[in-house]
Protein backbone atom coordinates (compact mmCIF):
# COMPACT_ATOMS: atom_id res chain seq x y z
CA UNK A 1 0.00 0.00 0.00
CA UNK A 2 1.23 3.51 -0.68
CA UNK A 3 2.46 4.50 2.70
CA UNK A 4 2.65 8.18 3.42
CA UNK A 5 4.64 8.93 6.51
CA UNK A 6 3.20 11.60 8.73
CA UNK A 7 5.07 13.34 11.42
CA UNK A 8 2.96 13.58 14.56
CA UNK A 9 4.21 17.15 15.00
CA UNK A 10 3.06 18.10 11.50
CA UNK A 11 0.10 20.50 11.54
CA UNK A 12 -3.25 18.93 10.66
CA UNK A 13 -4.04 21.41 7.90
CA UNK A 14 -1.01 20.13 6.01
CA UNK A 15 -2.46 16.61 6.08
CA UNK A 16 -5.91 17.65 4.97
CA UNK A 17 -4.69 19.61 1.97
CA UNK A 18 -2.65 16.71 0.59
CA UNK A 19 -4.70 14.94 -2.13
CA UNK A 20 -5.17 11.19 -1.89
CA UNK A 21 -3.95 9.09 -4.83
CA UNK A 22 -6.69 7.83 -7.15
CA UNK A 23 -5.41 4.23 -7.17
CA UNK A 24 -3.25 2.38 -4.66
CA UNK A 25 -1.83 -1.14 -4.43
CA UNK A 26 -1.44 -3.17 -1.24
CA UNK A 27 1.52 -5.56 -1.52
CA UNK A 28 0.43 -7.58 1.50
CA UNK A 29 -2.76 -8.85 -0.17
CA UNK A 30 -1.86 -7.95 -3.79
CA UNK A 31 -5.08 -5.95 -4.30
CA UNK A 32 -5.60 -2.65 -6.03
CA UNK A 33 -7.89 -0.03 -4.51
CA UNK A 34 -9.74 2.90 -6.07
CA UNK A 35 -10.55 6.15 -4.27
CA UNK A 36 -14.31 6.73 -4.03
CA UNK A 37 -15.80 10.19 -3.44
CA UNK A 38 -12.39 11.39 -2.31
CA UNK A 39 -12.84 9.80 1.13
CA UNK A 40 -12.37 6.02 1.12
CA UNK A 41 -10.94 3.18 -0.95
CA UNK A 42 -12.79 0.18 -2.36
CA UNK A 43 -10.98 -2.91 -3.63
CA UNK A 44 -10.87 -3.58 -7.36
CA UNK A 45 -11.82 -7.25 -7.21
CA UNK A 46 -12.53 -7.51 -10.93
CA UNK A 47 -9.92 -6.74 -13.53
CA UNK A 48 -10.41 -3.61 -15.62
CA UNK A 49 -9.94 -5.50 -18.88
CA UNK A 50 -12.47 -8.25 -18.11
CA UNK A 51 -14.44 -8.87 -21.30
CA UNK A 52 -18.20 -8.51 -21.38
CA UNK A 53 -20.30 -6.63 -23.86
CA UNK A 54 -23.23 -4.77 -22.35
CA UNK A 55 -26.16 -4.01 -24.65
CA UNK A 56 -27.73 -0.59 -25.15
CA UNK A 57 -29.66 -0.36 -21.86
CA UNK A 58 -26.68 -1.50 -19.78
CA UNK A 59 -24.45 1.04 -21.54
CA UNK A 60 -26.95 3.78 -20.74
CA UNK A 61 -27.01 2.63 -17.12
CA UNK A 62 -23.20 2.67 -16.96
CA UNK A 63 -23.13 6.15 -18.46
CA UNK A 64 -25.65 7.33 -15.87
CA UNK A 65 -23.55 5.83 -13.05
CA UNK A 66 -20.34 7.42 -14.36
CA UNK A 67 -21.96 10.85 -14.60
CA UNK A 68 -24.18 10.95 -11.52
CA UNK A 69 -23.42 8.02 -9.18
CA UNK A 70 -19.65 7.30 -9.30
CA UNK A 71 -19.63 5.78 -5.82
CA UNK A 72 -22.26 3.23 -6.86
CA UNK A 73 -20.22 2.42 -9.96
CA UNK A 74 -17.12 1.89 -7.83
CA UNK A 75 -19.01 -0.40 -5.47
CA UNK A 76 -20.23 -2.44 -8.47
CA UNK A 77 -16.62 -3.42 -9.12
CA UNK A 78 -16.54 -5.47 -5.92
CA UNK A 79 -19.02 -8.03 -7.25
CA UNK A 80 -20.05 -9.37 -10.65
CA UNK A 81 -21.17 -6.31 -12.63
CA UNK A 82 -22.02 -8.29 -15.75
CA UNK A 83 -24.75 -10.10 -13.81
CA UNK A 84 -26.39 -6.84 -12.76
CA UNK A 85 -25.93 -5.31 -16.22
CA UNK A 86 -27.50 -8.31 -17.94
CA UNK A 87 -30.47 -8.10 -15.54
CA UNK A 88 -30.89 -4.39 -16.30
CA UNK A 89 -30.66 -5.10 -20.03
CA UNK A 90 -33.23 -7.87 -19.84
CA UNK A 91 -35.70 -5.90 -17.68
CA UNK A 92 -35.35 -2.71 -19.72
CA UNK A 93 -35.72 -4.45 -23.08
CA UNK A 94 -38.76 -6.39 -21.88
CA UNK A 95 -40.39 -3.20 -20.58
CA UNK A 96 -39.56 -1.32 -23.77
CA UNK A 97 -41.04 -3.98 -26.06
CA UNK A 98 -44.19 -4.24 -23.93
CA UNK A 99 -44.68 -0.47 -23.87
CA UNK A 100 -44.18 -0.11 -27.62
CA UNK A 101 -46.67 -2.90 -28.35
CA UNK A 102 -49.28 -1.46 -25.95
CA UNK A 103 -48.91 2.10 -27.26
CA UNK A 104 -48.99 0.97 -30.89
CA UNK A 105 -52.21 -0.95 -30.31
CA UNK A 106 -53.85 1.88 -28.34
CA UNK A 107 -52.86 4.59 -30.83
CA UNK A 108 -53.71 2.66 -34.00
CA UNK A 109 -50.24 2.05 -35.44
CA UNK A 110 -51.24 -0.54 -38.05
CA UNK A 111 -50.04 -1.89 -41.37
CA UNK A 112 -53.04 -0.24 -43.03
CA UNK A 113 -51.83 3.17 -41.82
CA UNK A 114 -48.37 2.32 -43.08
CA UNK A 115 -49.79 1.67 -46.58
CA UNK A 116 -52.17 4.65 -46.59
CA UNK A 117 -49.93 7.34 -45.09
CA UNK A 118 -46.29 6.24 -44.64
CA UNK A 119 -45.14 9.60 -43.25
CA UNK A 120 -47.84 9.63 -40.57
CA UNK A 121 -46.96 6.02 -39.71
CA UNK A 122 -43.25 6.89 -39.34
CA UNK A 123 -44.05 9.91 -37.19
CA UNK A 124 -46.35 7.91 -34.91
CA UNK A 125 -43.87 5.01 -34.67
CA UNK A 126 -41.03 7.38 -33.75
CA UNK A 127 -43.19 9.12 -31.17
CA UNK A 128 -44.12 5.80 -29.58
CA UNK A 129 -40.50 4.62 -29.55
CA UNK A 130 -39.23 7.81 -27.95
CA UNK A 131 -41.94 7.90 -25.27
CA UNK A 132 -41.33 4.24 -24.41
CA UNK A 133 -37.59 4.91 -24.24
CA UNK A 134 -38.10 7.82 -21.83
CA UNK A 135 -40.34 5.71 -19.59
CA UNK A 136 -37.75 2.89 -19.48
CA UNK A 137 -35.00 5.37 -18.65
CA UNK A 138 -37.02 6.82 -15.80
CA UNK A 139 -38.17 3.47 -14.41
CA UNK A 140 -35.11 1.25 -14.92
CA UNK A 141 -32.02 3.30 -15.71
CA UNK A 142 -32.40 6.32 -13.42
CA UNK A 143 -34.00 4.59 -10.46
Amino acid sequence: MNKIKYDKDQPKEGLESRPLPEHIHDDSNKLDYTLVDGHYYLPDLLSEDEEYSPAIWARRYLHYLKEYRPSLLASMRSYNPSLQLSRIDRDAEEMYETLVAQMAKREGLTEELKLEDPMAWVGLANSIRHRAEEIVKAEVIYS
